[in-house]
């Protein structure tokens, strides 16, 4: 259903500029690049995690709305869209372990060669790595409800 590609979308798309802006002015106050690079990450990480979701979503209810009515291609298309967003999902998440083990390596390679610059440069990436999967993940969370937050009991 593309209509919930659209809204996983423009909820990414609106999401993202509006947490990669508010990191980027907080980069623009202490003038700091560093700061504003991550702003940027945030809001392009944010940005495709809606369009995931609505990928996903959209999915599920094709899935669902071919099983019910017999529609085989219906059926098909949203298998077709759950299979590429796990295949994004799984592809962006390997690239992120790729970028975290070269930047650690880069610092274990500036501590053993004593190279400060190197060891500054992949302290950064693990910094900006560690900051964009918060930020991003939070998101999640916040949307998801607190860990442990048990509905059943009333009080």
């Amino acid at each position: 259903m593309d209509l919930l590609k659209g809204i996983g979308k423009l909820a990414g798309d609106f999401t993202g500029r509006v947490l990669g802006g508010t990191v980027r002015v907080a980069g623009e106050l202490v003038h700091s690049d560093y700061i504003k690079e991550i702003g940027n990450d945030v809001e392009r990480v944010t940005a495709k995690t809606g369009e995931l979701a609505g990928q996903a979503a959209s999915g599920v209810w094709d899935v669902g709305a071919g099983l019910i009515s017999a529609d085989k291609r219906q059926a098909k298309n949203g298998f077709d869209d759950l299979g590429d967003a796990v295949t994004t999902t799984v592809r962006g998440a390997g690239q992120g372990i790729e970028y975290v083990v070269e930047s650690g390596k880069d610092v274990v390679t500036g501590l053993k060669e004593n190279d400060k610059q190197l060891i500054k440069d992949g302290a950064k990436k693990l910094g900006k790595a560690a900051a964009v999967s918060i930020i991003a993940v939070g998101v999640i969370d916040i949307v998801d409800g607190p860990d442990g937050m048990d509905t059943s009991e009333t009080t």
